[in-house]
């Protein structure tokens, strides 16, 4: 019984290793992972689909066999917990696309609304701008119309007869002063321009550092807020609210005028984190929070385009504390290499028989990756 056990586990994990990717899509236009190509970092094209990679099939599996594990031990004693790791198994291969549709669909959700909500404040702003432009006009044309008023000096010199000539008895004074009390039209101001931006300069040194924008709809609602953070009035970071809720920021941190970190919040919690640490233009670092607490790195360390970098935390202990880290050595989006972690010491190193050959080929196993200090962005 338990060498058929065994092989049939052990023919669920070559089928496992074995499995194709399954495409992911994402919408068009939106932020997407994996990293998009070096090529097209200046102008969104259409990118590769993102996979589930047979390492990432073989974790869900894993983690639902061990679930099976610990129920059926309880329920059935080593019987039921076989029991239950094989139905584990059976279950984590059936549901593994489910699980990553799924959390793919969220992010896809949350992107389209970010997308909407750009859309409506440059809407606005451009109405506002058309506003602004016509009040301008209306303003010089009614300077423009207004009439000119003699002075009364040249009024009464004007109607002065000349020397030597006989007086008329002609009231041209009364006409004159009739026409110098007559009131001269006010020139109406123009009325103030809207707007639903505020400018602010924070440090005191004259230089503008923060802009505010305001939904025009719901007067206090800021919508989006610029800053420059660095005091020389250059804007190097953006950061998006919805209901006045904070939902994206985006941070230049190598000054050169473009986002390179970007962090997603849900809730008023951090929920994912992407960076361009090469400065390419391409993303080769995710994050992935829980309830606010770091549970999953992904790192692209060889810059071929795709992560090869795998660090696991644990999401019940208020510190960052890894649990696992996986290797992809060749590039294949398989893992080859695992590392298990305890009280944040190493306990335990696997390899896979194609990662014992590459590794064979080296001096020494390649150093684990996972400080926390390195993988997390203090921008949070």
């Amino acid at each position: 019984m338990n060498t058929r056990s065994g092989l049939f586990l052990v023919g669920l994990f070559i089928m496992l290793v074995g499995c194709d990717p399954v495409p992911v899509q994402y919408p068009p236009g939106s932020v997407q992972y994996p990293y998009p190509s070096a090529n097209n970092s200046s102008s969104p094209q259409p990118q590769s689909s993102p996979q589930v990679t047979g390492s990432q099939r073989w974790q869900h599996a894993w983690n639902r066999a061990m679930e099976g594990l610990a129920m059926g031990g309880s329920i059935g004693g080593p019987y039921g917990a076989g029991g239950g790791l094989i139905l584990g198994l059976i279950a984590g291969l059936i549901t593994a696309d489910s699980y990553y549709g799924a959390i793919n669909t969220q992010i896809q959700s949350e992107q389209q609304k970010d997308q909407r909500l750009e859309a409506a404040i440059e809407q606005e702003l451009e109405r506002q701008r058309g506003l602004e432009s016509q009040i301008a006009k209306a303003s010089t044309s009614s300077a423009g119309s207004q009439p000119e008023v003699q002075p009364a000096a040249q009024v009464a010199q004007a109607q002065r007869p000349p020397p030597n000539s006989p007086t008329v008895n002609k009231p041209p004074e009364n006409v004159a002063l009739a026409s110098l009390g007559k009131s001269t039209p006010a020139v109406i101001p123009p009325p103030p321009m809207f707007k639903n931006m505020e400018v602010k300069d924070i440090n005191g040194d004259g230089v503008p550092d923060l802009w505010i924008y305001y939904n025009p709809q719901k007067p206090g609602e800021i919508v989006r807020q610029e800053e420059a953070t660095k005091g020389d009035g250059r804007v190097d970071t953006w950061s998006y609210f919805k209901d006045g809720k904070l939902v994206r920021r985006e941070v230049d941190t190598k000054g050169q005028g473009r986002p390179d970190t970007i962090f997603y919040y849900a809730g008023d919690k951090i929920a994912r984190e992407e960076r361009d640490e090469t400065g390419q233009g391409r993303m080769t670092y995710r994050a992935v929070y829980q309830n606010g607490r770091l549970a999953t790195v992904e790192k692209d360390t060889s810059g071929r385009g795709q992560p090869d970098l795998w660090v696991y935390y644990d999401t019940s202990k208020d510190s960052e504390v890894v649990v696992k880290e996986e290797r992809d050595l060749n590039g294949d989006g398989i893992v080859d290499l695992w590392t298990y972690y305890e009280g944040g010491r190493i306990v335990r190193r696997d390899v896979s028989a194609l990662g014992l050959d590459l590794l064979s080929k080296q001096e020494q196993l390649p150093a684990a990756a996972a400080d926390p200090k390195e993988l997390v962005s203090d921008a949070r």
